[in-house]
């Protein structure tokens, strides 16, 4: 939906443990990409990465990504159906490089996240 850098004190802690931050007087879930695909932070601060606020799951989320490359209108190849299915990706594209850009699927991010948190409770 949109993208916009955290102000500061814009993300805080709920119970304790739960991220979440104030989005024109609402409050969304902070998922940290890097957390969920199991690789380490590009940004040691979250002030220093853009959050991506995205709808899925049936309701909004704030993704917390390190940067933004760029947009471009692509057209996506299903994985499952050339290759084999990958859990969190939902498809592939060759960029006008040449190189292979992975599709995120946001909907198995957010689901993956949400049962993390779940677990953890």
């Amino acid at each position: 939906m949109e993208s916009l850098q955290p102000a500061p004190g814009s993300i805080g802690t709920l119970a304790g443990r739960d991220r979440v931050i104030a989005v024109r007087g609402e409050y969304l879930p902070v998922v940290a990409l890097h957390e969920v695909m199991g690789t380490a932070p590009g940004e040691a601060d979250a002030r220093d990465g853009i959050v991506v606020i995205l709808e899925a799951e049936g309701g909004k989320t704030a993704l917390l990504v390190d940067a933004l490359v760029g947009q471009y209108q692509v057209v996506i190849k299903s994985l499952e159906t050339n290759f084999r299915k990958i859990p969190g990706i939902s498809g592939a594209t060759i960029m006008g490089d040449g190189r292979v850009a992975m599709i995120l699927d946001v909907s198995h991010v957010v689901a993956r996240a949400s049962s993390r948190l779940a677990k953890a409770a």
